[in-house]
Protein backbone atom coordinates (compact mmCIF):
# COMPACT_ATOMS: atom_id res chain seq x y z
CA UNK A 1 0.00 0.00 0.00
CA UNK A 2 1.15 3.78 -0.54
CA UNK A 3 1.90 5.68 2.15
CA UNK A 4 0.96 9.22 1.38
CA UNK A 5 2.85 12.55 2.88
CA UNK A 6 0.77 14.84 4.17
CA UNK A 7 0.91 17.46 0.63
CA UNK A 8 0.13 14.80 -1.18
CA UNK A 9 -3.39 14.49 1.69
CA UNK A 10 -3.72 17.86 1.16
CA UNK A 11 -3.34 17.57 -2.50
CA UNK A 12 -5.90 14.80 -3.43
CA UNK A 13 -8.11 15.11 -0.59
CA UNK A 14 -10.90 16.78 -2.81
CA UNK A 15 -10.65 14.27 -5.73
CA UNK A 16 -10.60 11.46 -3.23
CA UNK A 17 -13.19 12.13 -1.55
CA UNK A 18 -15.75 13.29 -4.35
CA UNK A 19 -17.43 10.32 -4.63
CA UNK A 20 -17.88 9.28 -1.22
CA UNK A 21 -19.74 12.61 -0.68
CA UNK A 22 -21.62 11.95 -3.60
CA UNK A 23 -22.71 8.38 -2.37
CA UNK A 24 -23.45 9.81 0.87
CA UNK A 25 -26.23 12.09 -1.26
CA UNK A 26 -27.77 9.08 -3.02
CA UNK A 27 -28.01 6.98 -0.25
CA UNK A 28 -29.97 9.69 1.83
CA UNK A 29 -31.92 10.49 -1.06
CA UNK A 30 -32.82 6.59 -1.53
CA UNK A 31 -34.95 6.93 1.74
CA UNK A 32 -36.82 10.83 1.28
CA UNK A 33 -37.60 10.30 -2.74
CA UNK A 34 -39.06 6.44 -2.37
CA UNK A 35 -41.08 7.79 0.59
CA UNK A 36 -43.23 10.15 -1.96
CA UNK A 37 -43.68 7.70 -4.01
CA UNK A 38 -45.75 5.62 -1.65
CA UNK A 39 -49.11 7.33 -2.65
CA UNK A 40 -49.21 6.12 -6.31
CA UNK A 41 -48.40 2.57 -5.36
CA UNK A 42 -51.81 1.58 -4.61
CA UNK A 43 -53.21 1.86 -7.60
CA UNK A 44 -50.36 0.44 -9.21
CA UNK A 45 -50.66 -2.81 -7.44
CA UNK A 46 -54.07 -3.44 -6.55
CA UNK A 47 -55.24 -7.04 -4.43
CA UNK A 48 -51.77 -6.72 -2.55
CA UNK A 49 -52.08 -7.06 1.47
CA UNK A 50 -48.13 -6.28 1.83
CA UNK A 51 -48.39 -2.72 3.52
CA UNK A 52 -46.79 -0.23 0.67
CA UNK A 53 -44.41 1.31 3.87
CA UNK A 54 -42.17 -1.61 3.69
CA UNK A 55 -41.22 0.15 0.34
CA UNK A 56 -39.40 2.54 2.61
CA UNK A 57 -38.60 0.28 5.88
CA UNK A 58 -36.92 -2.32 3.73
CA UNK A 59 -34.49 -0.10 2.63
CA UNK A 60 -33.80 1.58 6.62
CA UNK A 61 -33.87 -2.13 7.61
CA UNK A 62 -31.46 -3.18 5.34
CA UNK A 63 -29.04 -0.05 6.22
CA UNK A 64 -29.24 -0.46 9.85
CA UNK A 65 -28.69 -4.47 9.77
CA UNK A 66 -25.60 -4.49 7.58
CA UNK A 67 -23.79 -1.40 8.20
CA UNK A 68 -21.44 -2.76 10.56
CA UNK A 69 -20.55 -5.89 8.86
CA UNK A 70 -19.74 -3.28 5.96
CA UNK A 71 -17.87 -1.14 7.96
CA UNK A 72 -15.49 -4.32 8.75
CA UNK A 73 -15.52 -5.40 5.54
CA UNK A 74 -13.81 -1.95 4.25
CA UNK A 75 -11.20 -2.38 7.34
CA UNK A 76 -10.36 -5.90 5.32
CA UNK A 77 -10.92 -5.59 1.79
CA UNK A 78 -10.45 -2.06 1.52
CA UNK A 79 -12.42 1.22 1.57
CA UNK A 80 -12.61 1.88 -1.67
CA UNK A 81 -13.65 -1.98 -2.77
CA UNK A 82 -16.46 -1.70 -0.43
CA UNK A 83 -17.76 1.53 -1.75
CA UNK A 84 -17.94 0.50 -5.42
CA UNK A 85 -19.28 -2.98 -4.36
CA UNK A 86 -22.29 -0.51 -2.52
CA UNK A 87 -23.11 1.62 -5.87
CA UNK A 88 -22.92 -1.48 -7.47
CA UNK A 89 -25.97 -3.04 -5.48
CA UNK A 90 -27.81 0.37 -5.13
CA UNK A 91 -28.12 1.05 -9.00
CA UNK A 92 -28.90 -3.18 -9.05
CA UNK A 93 -31.54 -2.36 -6.73
CA UNK A 94 -32.63 1.05 -8.57
CA UNK A 95 -33.02 -1.38 -11.98
CA UNK A 96 -34.85 -3.71 -10.47
CA UNK A 97 -37.48 -1.62 -8.41
CA UNK A 98 -37.94 0.31 -12.00
CA UNK A 99 -38.87 -2.87 -13.70
CA UNK A 100 -40.83 -4.57 -10.73
CA UNK A 101 -43.87 -6.17 -11.35
CA UNK A 102 -45.15 -6.70 -8.15
CA UNK A 103 -44.91 -5.46 -4.46
CA UNK A 104 -43.24 -8.14 -2.83
CA UNK A 105 -40.17 -7.64 -5.67
CA UNK A 106 -40.17 -3.91 -5.28
CA UNK A 107 -39.89 -4.40 -1.57
CA UNK A 108 -36.83 -6.71 -2.21
CA UNK A 109 -35.50 -4.79 -4.55
CA UNK A 110 -35.18 -1.66 -2.16
CA UNK A 111 -34.00 -4.63 0.19
CA UNK A 112 -30.92 -3.93 -2.25
CA UNK A 113 -30.77 -0.81 -2.21
CA UNK A 114 -30.57 -0.17 1.34
CA UNK A 115 -27.70 -3.30 1.25
CA UNK A 116 -25.66 -0.95 -1.19
CA UNK A 117 -26.33 2.17 0.88
CA UNK A 118 -25.18 0.67 3.92
CA UNK A 119 -21.49 0.85 2.67
CA UNK A 120 -22.28 4.36 0.90
CA UNK A 121 -22.89 5.87 4.05
CA UNK A 122 -20.11 4.09 6.74
CA UNK A 123 -17.24 4.42 4.08
CA UNK A 124 -17.25 7.83 3.63
CA UNK A 125 -16.74 8.59 7.22
CA UNK A 126 -13.74 6.53 7.39
CA UNK A 127 -12.52 7.40 4.05
CA UNK A 128 -12.33 10.67 5.78
CA UNK A 129 -9.91 9.83 8.27
CA UNK A 130 -7.53 8.18 6.09
CA UNK A 131 -6.89 11.13 3.74
CA UNK A 132 -7.57 14.37 5.04
CA UNK A 133 -4.81 16.07 7.07
CA UNK A 134 -5.74 16.13 11.14
CA UNK A 135 -6.57 19.84 11.17
CA UNK A 136 -8.83 19.63 8.41
CA UNK A 137 -10.84 17.12 9.73
CA UNK A 138 -13.63 18.55 11.54
CA UNK A 139 -14.81 20.23 8.34
CA UNK A 140 -14.59 17.19 6.22
CA UNK A 141 -17.25 15.95 8.74
CA UNK A 142 -19.21 18.39 8.64
CA UNK A 143 -19.33 18.72 4.68
CA UNK A 144 -20.55 15.27 5.12
CA UNK A 145 -23.28 15.64 7.46
CA UNK A 146 -24.48 18.52 4.53
CA UNK A 147 -24.26 16.07 1.99
CA UNK A 148 -26.45 13.67 3.69
CA UNK A 149 -28.79 16.69 4.63
CA UNK A 150 -28.49 17.59 0.91
CA UNK A 151 -29.97 14.42 -0.23
CA UNK A 152 -32.84 14.17 2.73
CA UNK A 153 -34.19 17.62 2.18
CA UNK A 154 -34.13 17.60 -2.02
CA UNK A 155 -35.68 13.96 -1.85
CA UNK A 156 -39.30 15.05 -1.51
CA UNK A 157 -39.19 17.93 -3.69
CA UNK A 158 -37.17 16.23 -6.58
CA UNK A 159 -39.39 12.88 -5.95
CA UNK A 160 -42.55 14.79 -6.45
CA UNK A 161 -41.12 16.68 -9.50
CA UNK A 162 -39.86 13.22 -11.03
CA UNK A 163 -43.54 11.34 -9.96
CA UNK A 164 -45.69 14.71 -11.71
CA UNK A 165 -43.80 14.54 -14.93
CA UNK A 166 -42.88 10.73 -15.83
CA UNK A 167 -44.26 8.84 -12.84
CA UNK A 168 -43.25 7.01 -9.55
CA UNK A 169 -40.89 4.22 -11.37
CA UNK A 170 -39.06 7.38 -12.72
CA UNK A 171 -37.92 7.80 -9.69
CA UNK A 172 -35.70 4.63 -9.15
CA UNK A 173 -34.73 4.73 -13.30
CA UNK A 174 -33.16 8.25 -12.77
CA UNK A 175 -30.89 6.80 -9.47
CA UNK A 176 -28.94 4.91 -11.76
CA UNK A 177 -27.29 7.49 -13.76
CA UNK A 178 -26.54 9.44 -11.10
CA UNK A 179 -25.00 6.19 -8.98
CA UNK A 180 -23.19 5.41 -12.02
CA UNK A 181 -21.59 9.17 -11.99
CA UNK A 182 -20.46 7.87 -8.16
CA UNK A 183 -19.09 4.90 -9.30
CA UNK A 184 -17.43 6.40 -11.75
CA UNK A 185 -15.86 9.30 -9.48
CA UNK A 186 -14.82 6.50 -6.75
CA UNK A 187 -13.09 4.30 -9.73
CA UNK A 188 -11.10 7.00 -10.92
CA UNK A 189 -10.03 9.00 -8.39
CA UNK A 190 -10.49 6.86 -4.79
CA UNK A 191 -7.11 5.55 -3.42
CA UNK A 192 -7.73 2.31 -2.14
CA UNK A 193 -6.64 1.51 1.45
CA UNK A 194 -6.75 -2.33 2.00
CA UNK A 195 -5.07 -3.71 4.72
CA UNK A 196 -2.34 -6.74 4.23
CA UNK A 197 -3.28 -8.66 6.62
CA UNK A 198 -3.75 -11.98 5.22
CA UNK A 199 -5.76 -13.60 7.52
CA UNK A 200 -8.55 -10.93 6.21
CA UNK A 201 -11.80 -12.63 6.06
CA UNK A 202 -15.68 -11.86 6.93
CA UNK A 203 -16.73 -13.10 10.44
CA UNK A 204 -20.15 -14.61 8.48
CA UNK A 205 -21.73 -16.17 11.32
CA UNK A 206 -20.82 -12.96 13.78
CA UNK A 207 -22.18 -10.79 10.78
CA UNK A 208 -25.21 -13.01 10.50
CA UNK A 209 -26.39 -13.03 14.28
CA UNK A 210 -25.70 -9.32 14.14
CA UNK A 211 -27.96 -8.57 11.24
CA UNK A 212 -31.04 -11.02 13.15
CA UNK A 213 -30.91 -8.78 15.97
CA UNK A 214 -30.64 -5.63 14.58
CA UNK A 215 -33.58 -6.49 11.96
CA UNK A 216 -35.39 -8.41 15.06
CA UNK A 217 -34.95 -5.50 17.58
CA UNK A 218 -35.70 -2.93 15.02
CA UNK A 219 -39.26 -4.47 14.12
CA UNK A 220 -39.92 -4.92 17.79
CA UNK A 221 -39.39 -1.22 18.54
CA UNK A 222 -41.70 -0.46 15.27
CA UNK A 223 -44.55 -2.88 16.49
CA UNK A 224 -44.38 -1.71 20.62
CA UNK A 225 -45.89 1.26 19.25
CA UNK A 226 -49.22 -0.48 18.76
CA UNK A 227 -48.71 -2.44 21.91
CA UNK A 228 -47.17 -5.95 23.17
CA UNK A 229 -48.61 -8.85 21.67
CA UNK A 230 -47.79 -12.37 20.47
CA UNK A 231 -45.87 -11.04 17.49
CA UNK A 232 -43.98 -8.65 19.24
CA UNK A 233 -42.70 -10.79 21.88
CA UNK A 234 -41.15 -13.48 18.90
CA UNK A 235 -39.28 -10.72 17.86
CA UNK A 236 -38.68 -9.68 20.89
CA UNK A 237 -37.31 -13.14 22.20
CA UNK A 238 -35.50 -13.84 18.87
CA UNK A 239 -33.29 -10.45 19.21
CA UNK A 240 -32.13 -12.06 22.74
CA UNK A 241 -31.16 -15.13 21.33
CA UNK A 242 -29.39 -13.31 18.10
CA UNK A 243 -27.64 -11.07 20.81
CA UNK A 244 -26.45 -13.58 22.99
CA UNK A 245 -25.18 -15.89 19.94
CA UNK A 246 -23.22 -13.20 19.07
CA UNK A 247 -21.66 -12.35 22.05
CA UNK A 248 -20.57 -16.11 22.00
CA UNK A 249 -19.53 -16.36 18.52
CA UNK A 250 -17.69 -13.06 18.81
CA UNK A 251 -15.42 -14.16 21.82
CA UNK A 252 -14.82 -17.39 19.75
CA UNK A 253 -13.79 -16.10 16.75
CA UNK A 254 -10.07 -14.69 16.02
CA UNK A 255 -11.17 -11.65 13.17
CA UNK A 256 -14.42 -10.35 14.93
CA UNK A 257 -17.16 -8.22 12.91
CA UNK A 258 -16.51 -6.26 15.97
CA UNK A 259 -13.97 -6.14 18.14
CA UNK A 260 -15.45 -6.24 21.41
CA UNK A 261 -12.55 -4.41 23.01
CA UNK A 262 -13.80 -1.46 20.70
CA UNK A 263 -16.60 -1.40 22.97
CA UNK A 264 -14.65 -1.75 25.84
CA UNK A 265 -13.38 1.64 25.90
CA UNK A 266 -16.02 4.04 28.21
CA UNK A 267 -15.37 7.17 25.75
CA UNK A 268 -16.74 5.22 22.82
CA UNK A 269 -19.94 3.60 24.79
CA UNK A 270 -20.25 7.34 25.55
CA UNK A 271 -20.06 8.75 22.57
CA UNK A 272 -22.22 6.46 21.00
CA UNK A 273 -24.95 6.47 23.91
CA UNK A 274 -24.92 10.77 22.91
CA UNK A 275 -24.96 10.22 19.59
CA UNK A 276 -28.39 8.13 19.58
CA UNK A 277 -30.49 10.29 22.57
CA UNK A 278 -29.57 13.27 20.13
CA UNK A 279 -31.12 11.43 17.04
CA UNK A 280 -34.02 10.12 19.13
CA UNK A 281 -34.48 13.97 20.36
CA UNK A 282 -34.14 15.20 16.38
CA UNK A 283 -36.50 12.19 14.90
CA UNK A 284 -38.58 13.80 17.55
CA UNK A 285 -39.07 16.89 15.08
CA UNK A 286 -40.00 14.84 12.39
CA UNK A 287 -42.56 12.78 13.56
CA UNK A 288 -44.47 15.21 16.05
CA UNK A 289 -44.04 18.51 14.07
CA UNK A 290 -46.17 17.52 11.05
CA UNK A 291 -49.22 16.47 13.40
CA UNK A 292 -48.76 19.55 15.27
CA UNK A 293 -48.14 22.23 12.42
CA UNK A 294 -51.62 20.44 10.70
CA UNK A 295 -53.60 19.72 13.55
CA UNK A 296 -52.32 21.96 16.20
CA UNK A 297 -52.10 25.15 14.12
CA UNK A 298 -54.72 24.31 11.13
CA UNK A 299 -51.96 24.17 8.21
CA UNK A 300 -53.11 22.47 5.06
CA UNK A 301 -50.61 19.24 3.90
CA UNK A 302 -48.66 21.99 1.25
CA UNK A 303 -48.60 24.91 4.13
CA UNK A 304 -46.56 21.85 6.44
CA UNK A 305 -44.27 21.02 4.22
CA UNK A 306 -42.94 23.93 3.66
CA UNK A 307 -42.71 24.72 6.56
CA UNK A 308 -40.67 20.94 7.79
CA UNK A 309 -38.72 21.85 4.73
CA UNK A 310 -36.70 24.89 6.90
CA UNK A 311 -34.99 22.14 9.24
CA UNK A 312 -33.26 20.14 5.87
CA UNK A 313 -32.07 23.67 4.04
CA UNK A 314 -30.66 24.65 7.55
CA UNK A 315 -28.83 21.77 7.93
CA UNK A 316 -27.40 21.77 4.27
CA UNK A 317 -26.08 24.83 4.91
CA UNK A 318 -24.89 25.17 8.41
CA UNK A 319 -22.59 21.51 7.60
CA UNK A 320 -19.62 23.35 6.62
CA UNK A 321 -19.04 25.84 9.10
CA UNK A 322 -20.02 23.91 11.85
CA UNK A 323 -17.08 21.48 10.94
CA UNK A 324 -14.72 24.50 11.02
CA UNK A 325 -16.27 25.16 14.40
CA UNK A 326 -15.13 22.13 15.56
CA UNK A 327 -11.78 22.57 14.00
CA UNK A 328 -11.17 26.00 15.95
CA UNK A 329 -12.65 25.35 19.44
CA UNK A 330 -11.78 21.85 19.56
CA UNK A 331 -14.29 18.44 19.06
CA UNK A 332 -14.22 18.24 22.69
CA UNK A 333 -15.92 21.71 23.47
CA UNK A 334 -17.57 21.23 19.84
CA UNK A 335 -19.68 18.46 21.26
CA UNK A 336 -20.76 20.42 24.28
CA UNK A 337 -21.56 23.73 22.32
CA UNK A 338 -23.85 21.98 20.41
CA UNK A 339 -25.52 19.77 22.75
CA UNK A 340 -25.80 22.99 24.34
CA UNK A 341 -27.77 24.61 21.30
CA UNK A 342 -29.82 21.54 20.94
CA UNK A 343 -30.90 21.73 24.88
CA UNK A 344 -31.93 25.51 23.82
CA UNK A 345 -33.44 24.85 20.48
CA UNK A 346 -35.89 22.12 21.55
CA UNK A 347 -36.80 24.27 24.46
CA UNK A 348 -37.61 27.09 22.50
CA UNK A 349 -39.62 24.13 20.17
CA UNK A 350 -41.83 23.62 23.70
CA UNK A 351 -42.40 27.31 23.58
CA UNK A 352 -42.30 29.31 20.70
CA UNK A 353 -44.68 27.53 18.65
CA UNK A 354 -47.06 27.33 21.43
CA UNK A 355 -46.68 31.60 21.80
CA UNK A 356 -45.91 32.31 18.37
CA UNK A 357 -47.52 29.68 16.39
CA UNK A 358 -45.67 29.20 12.97
CA UNK A 359 -43.10 31.60 13.00
CA UNK A 360 -42.30 30.21 16.80
CA UNK A 361 -42.05 26.97 15.06
CA UNK A 362 -39.90 28.00 12.17
CA UNK A 363 -37.41 29.85 14.12
CA UNK A 364 -37.00 27.18 16.42
CA UNK A 365 -36.38 24.54 13.60
CA UNK A 366 -34.00 26.43 12.20
CA UNK A 367 -32.05 26.83 15.55
CA UNK A 368 -32.00 22.85 15.81
CA UNK A 369 -31.08 21.84 12.68
CA UNK A 370 -27.81 23.75 12.89
CA UNK A 371 -27.32 22.81 16.02
CA UNK A 372 -27.52 19.16 15.15
CA UNK A 373 -24.64 19.63 12.78
CA UNK A 374 -22.40 21.12 15.07
CA UNK A 375 -22.89 18.17 17.60
CA UNK A 376 -22.63 15.68 14.87
CA UNK A 377 -19.97 17.14 13.23
CA UNK A 378 -17.51 16.99 16.58
CA UNK A 379 -18.76 13.64 17.95
CA UNK A 380 -18.22 12.29 14.20
CA UNK A 381 -14.80 14.16 14.40
CA UNK A 382 -14.11 13.13 18.18
CA UNK A 383 -14.55 9.57 17.74
CA UNK A 384 -12.72 9.12 14.58
CA UNK A 385 -9.97 10.72 15.52
CA UNK A 386 -9.42 8.48 18.04
CA UNK A 387 -10.42 4.97 16.00
CA UNK A 388 -7.75 2.97 15.46
CA UNK A 389 -6.30 2.63 11.77
CA UNK A 390 -7.31 -0.81 11.53
CA UNK A 391 -10.74 -0.36 12.84
CA UNK A 392 -11.84 3.03 10.95
CA UNK A 393 -14.25 1.02 8.73
CA UNK A 394 -16.21 -1.01 11.49
CA UNK A 395 -16.26 2.23 13.81
CA UNK A 396 -17.63 4.36 11.27
CA UNK A 397 -20.22 1.30 11.05
CA UNK A 398 -20.88 1.61 14.82
CA UNK A 399 -21.46 5.63 14.92
CA UNK A 400 -24.16 5.07 11.70
CA UNK A 401 -25.76 2.62 14.18
CA UNK A 402 -26.25 4.22 17.02
CA UNK A 403 -27.93 7.02 15.19
CA UNK A 404 -30.28 4.92 13.08
CA UNK A 405 -31.29 3.20 16.26
CA UNK A 406 -31.81 7.10 17.86
CA UNK A 407 -34.22 7.09 14.83
CA UNK A 408 -35.95 3.89 15.06
CA UNK A 409 -36.49 4.97 19.27
CA UNK A 410 -37.07 8.48 18.57
CA UNK A 411 -40.29 7.60 16.10
CA UNK A 412 -41.33 4.99 18.26
CA UNK A 413 -40.73 6.67 21.65
CA UNK A 414 -41.29 10.67 20.85
CA UNK A 415 -44.28 9.35 18.94
CA UNK A 416 -46.06 7.62 21.96
CA UNK A 417 -45.38 10.18 24.62
CA UNK A 418 -46.66 13.00 22.12
CA UNK A 419 -49.69 11.28 21.41
CA UNK A 420 -50.17 9.71 25.13
CA UNK A 421 -50.05 13.75 26.07
CA UNK A 422 -52.93 14.21 23.34
CA UNK A 423 -55.26 11.22 24.63
CA UNK A 424 -54.33 12.63 28.30
CA UNK A 425 -55.53 16.26 27.16
CA UNK A 426 -59.35 17.61 27.47
CA UNK A 427 -60.95 19.91 26.07
CA UNK A 428 -60.43 21.26 22.51
CA UNK A 429 -58.46 18.65 20.45
CA UNK A 430 -56.29 21.69 19.08
CA UNK A 431 -55.40 22.79 22.55
CA UNK A 432 -54.58 19.47 23.21
CA UNK A 433 -52.03 19.10 20.27
CA UNK A 434 -50.41 22.30 21.16
CA UNK A 435 -50.48 21.64 25.23
CA UNK A 436 -48.68 18.15 23.70
CA UNK A 437 -46.17 19.52 21.69
CA UNK A 438 -44.97 21.28 24.43
CA UNK A 439 -44.57 18.53 26.96
CA UNK A 440 -43.07 16.08 24.38
CA UNK A 441 -40.50 18.94 23.32
CA UNK A 442 -39.99 19.68 27.31
CA UNK A 443 -39.00 16.08 27.34
CA UNK A 444 -36.71 16.41 24.61
CA UNK A 445 -34.68 19.18 26.48
CA UNK A 446 -34.13 17.12 29.57
CA UNK A 447 -32.75 14.44 27.04
CA UNK A 448 -30.27 17.13 25.58
CA UNK A 449 -29.22 18.23 28.80
CA UNK A 450 -28.19 15.02 29.79
CA UNK A 451 -26.41 15.00 26.80
CA UNK A 452 -24.42 17.81 27.71
CA UNK A 453 -23.68 16.98 31.21
CA UNK A 454 -22.11 13.46 30.12
CA UNK A 455 -20.04 15.89 27.27
CA UNK A 456 -18.88 17.57 30.05
CA UNK A 457 -18.32 14.75 31.97
CA UNK A 458 -15.63 13.41 28.82
CA UNK A 459 -14.29 16.73 29.02
CA UNK A 460 -13.41 17.22 32.36
CA UNK A 461 -12.05 13.88 32.68
CA UNK A 462 -9.47 12.52 29.78
CA UNK A 463 -9.00 9.75 31.01
CA UNK A 464 -12.75 8.86 31.31
CA UNK A 465 -12.08 4.98 31.98
CA UNK A 466 -10.96 5.33 35.54
CA UNK A 467 -13.97 7.71 36.45
CA UNK A 468 -16.73 5.36 35.15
Amino acid sequence: MTIRTTTDKRNNTKTDLLGPSFSIILASLGTSAAAVTLPELPGEFQGVSLDTTFVVSAYILATTALIVPVGRAGDLFGKRTVLIVGLSLFILGAFLAFHAPTLPILVASRFIQGAGAAAMMAMPLAQVRDVVTSNQIGRWMGAMGTMSAIGTASGPALGGAIIAGFGWRAVYLLQIPAAVIALGLCLFYVTDNKRTDTRAKIDVAGAGALAVFIASFTVFISDLASGFGALTAVFLAVAIIAVAGFWVIEHRTTVPILPLELLRSPRLRLSLAMNAIVSLVMMGILVVGPFFLTGGLGLTTAQMGLAMSVGPIASALSGIPAGRLTERIGSGRAVIVGGLAVTMATAGMAGLPYVFGVGGFIAAFMLLSPSYQVFLAALNTSVMEGAPNKDRGVTSGILNLSRNFGFILGASAISGVFWSLVNFGTGDETEAVSLAMAGTFALCSALALCVVLLAMLAKRHPDIEDVL
